[in-house]
């Protein structure tokens, strides 16, 4: 199993720690105890270090989708008002294209109330002119 020693991940084994990947391979040489420890602070600021640096631009990152987030919401806001507007207008619309056809099939009644008149008309004029040609013809 892997050990993690001052933030780093070590594959060396599980009693593997950071000073383990820092001594030397031969087994003959002498590491002193101050160069240990100090090559141990640094990859642990090291470590430390690129850490932060991850954290920074995750924060970042973090803002950014923040910001998008909220500039999608007041889109999103927008469009639905957007829309509230266009469901109105069609709504009223649909009502003055309801009035429109009641109006349009009350003119058509009458045009053809009027057309039937003038059907009877033309037959009572028809009439009239048979009667004065008789008349006529009769002098």
């Amino acid at each position: 199993s892997d050990q993690v020693s001052c933030g780093v991940v070590s594959s060396l084994g599980a009693r593997a720690t950071l000073g383990d990947m820092l001594l030397p391979d031969h087994p003959d040489a002498v590491v002193r105890s101050e160069d240990w420890q100090d090559a141990i602070r640094k990859g642990c600021d090291m470590v430390q270090a690129a850490s932060e640096r991850k954290i920074r631009e995750l924060e970042r990152r973090l803002d950014q989708l923040k910001t998008e987030a909220e500039s999608l919401r007041r889109k999103g806001e927008e469009l639905r008002g957007i829309s509230l507007n266009l469901e109105s207008d069609l709504k009223e619309s649909k009502q003055q294209n309801k009035v429109q056809m009641d109006s349009n099939k009350k003119l058509a009644a009458e045009v053809f109330a009027h057309r039937a008149e003038m059907a009877k008309l033309g037959q009572f004029r028809s009439s009239l002119d048979q009667a004065v040609s008789f008349v006529d013809s009769r002098k």
